[in-house]
């Protein structure tokens, strides 16, 4: 098959980072240390920037939004260094590498929270970005002294180095799960059902609850306020969670025990990342002392 080629590149590629998994882990384990220090030496400032880079305010992951802008600007680069349209393609060129900026700043913020294999890809994705980064820059500098053909060589190299790495990219979403909502296969739960006696709950504090649906248990985290009980799914949305084993916090949010994101135990929405999909929400009754939970259904 004509694939099989591609696939035995990509498959060698895959053997590379377990053959060499243990230099990774430890750099991607040190550099990791450094970027969560940071954001925790910023304070509530840190953690607002983090939220920003998380993409909490999108209510989707920031990183995949920002990369079209680098990789759409060097391939476009390249293809003005080949038609011979020298100041578009200097101009698209330096548009990626301003563009890379953020675009990297926010795959870290999502990266630091990584663990095992996605911290190894994700290191070597750094690492590959970096030096297609230094490439382009190289190519800049070069192109400024007016020896074209070196700066296009350059930025051609750069070019295979970051197409690489946006491989790299795709494996730690579509081979890892990084930054998929955890909550995205969950089907709507149409009647209610059972969830927890009513004389398990305390005021003001979480309980661990859980539903059958198609035959497997599903988690819920449950809130008694008075008379009313507030009930989410028990999956964080960020890597999985188990939102009953949190704490409550400001505002009657459930923080993940595992990276600390909260949602809203009324609404379910995020009020702090790294998860950016919000919790699922569930209506409540009480029936003969036990707590009935089904889907909330949003309306317009």
């Amino acid at each position: 098959m004509v694939l099989d080629p591609v696939r035995a590149v990509t498959d060698r590629l895959d053997a590379v980072i377990v053959s060499q998994a243990e230099p990774l882990e430890a750099g991607g384990r040190t550099v990791q240390g450094w970027i969560a220090t940071a954001f925790r030496f910023g304070g509530s400032a840190g953690q607002s920037t983090k939220n920003v880079l998380n993409g909490v305010w999108l209510g989707h992951p920031l990183h995949p939004a920002l990369t079209d802008v680098p990789i759409g600007a060097w391939t476009t680069s390249l293809i003005f260094d080949l038609l011979r349209l020298d100041r578009s393609a200097d101009a698209t060129l330096t548009l990626g590498v301003v563009a890379s900026i953020p675009t990297a700043l926010a795959g870290a913020a999502d990266w630091v929270d990584a663990g095992d294999e996605p911290r190894r890809v994700g290191f070597l994705h750094a690492l590959l970005n970096v030096g297609a980064l230094c490439l382009y820059l190289a190519s800049m500098r070069a192109r400024a002294a007016g020896s074209r053909a070196l700066g296009v060589g350059l930025s051609a190299t750069g070019f295979g180095i970051a197409a690489l790495s946006a491989w790299l990219g795709g494996e730690l979403v579509y081979r890892h799960g990084t930054s998929v909502n955890r909550n995205a296969w969950r089907e709507p739960v149409q009647d209610f059902q059972v969830a927890a006696d009513v004389a398990s709950l305390q005021e003001g504090r979480l309980t661990a609850g859980k539903i059958s649906v198609n035959g497997q248990d599903a988690p819920l985290v449950l809130l008694k306020r008075g008379t009313e009980i507030l009930a989410l799914g028990g999956t964080c949305s960020h890597w999985g969670g188990p939102l009953g084993e949190g704490k409550l916090v400001d505002d009657d949010c459930v923080q993940c025990p595992w990276h600390g994101s909260h949602f809203d135990m009324r609404d379910g929405s995020v009020h702090k990342g790294p998860a950016t999909a919000p919790a699922p929400v569930f209506e409540t009754r009480v029936r003969d002392g036990r707590v009935e939970v089904r889907t909330r259904i949003l309306t317009a």
